[in-house]
């Protein structure tokens, strides 16, 4: 079946849709399995491919059926589990550790990368997060509660950095010249690491 017509409309129905709700999906990928639920549904009803295109598949399919699939990942993605109480000395000191994440990941062109290392949107979340708690405590007040979401968030933000300074992915310049950056890389290192020791280990896969 030429990939022409409502079937291409579909197919790039299913990639925009994804694409806006912060994915990616190869559109041949997409057109193949469009293609197979066709064939097993002209298959079962005895009728043509094409009059199944026509009269069986809804005109908003790639809408639909892209954002079930998105909201599945996402929901998946979301850390579950008891809220953290944190010293808002602490709290404070994830945030800026969080900064520092941005400042790398910038720096190093991550969002340019075909596969990035870190997600900017569930980063974001753990920024305003933090800094809700913050802004909301009490004057008198020594903790703060986060969520399960935003400690997790905070976390995998955090652990991508300490990772990509391990393996000398990431850099504070990565300009080629040698002028100090290893001295600022290892303490970034160390800070993170030790900030990581704030925050609940990832939960293991049951």
């Amino acid at each position: 079946m030429a990939r022409r017509g409502k079937f291409g409309r579909l197919v790039d129905q299913f990639v925009t849709t994804v694409d806006q709700m912060g994915g990616c999906v190869d559109p041949q990928v997409v057109a193949e399995e469009l293609q197979t639920r066709i064939d097993m549904v002209a298959g079962q009803l005895r009728i043509k491919p094409e009059t199944v295109l026509r009269n069986y598949i809804p005109d908003d399919w790639g809408e639909v059926a892209a954002s079930a699939m998105m909201t599945e990942v996402q929901q998946r993605q979301i850390p579950t589990g008891p809220a953290e109480h944190l010293a808002v000395r602490v709290a404070a000191r994830l945030q800026a550790g969080l900064g520092q994440v941005l400042i790398y990941a910038a720096a190093n062109g991550d969002q340019q990368q075909d596969v990035p290392a870190l997600d900017l949107h569930h980063l974001g979340e753990a920024v305003s997060g933090l800094a809700l708690a913050i802004t909301e405590a009490l004057p008198d007040t020594e903790f703060v509660v986060i969520g399960a979401d935003i400690a997790g968030w905070t976390r995998t933000a955090l652990e991508t950095l300490r990772d990509q300074l391990r393996a000398g992915a990431w850099t504070h310049c990565p300009c080629g010249e040698r002028h100090g950056q290893e001295e600022v890389d290892l303490k970034v290192l160390r800070a993170v690491s030790a900030d990581l020791l704030f925050l609940p280990p990832a939960p293991q896969p049951g």
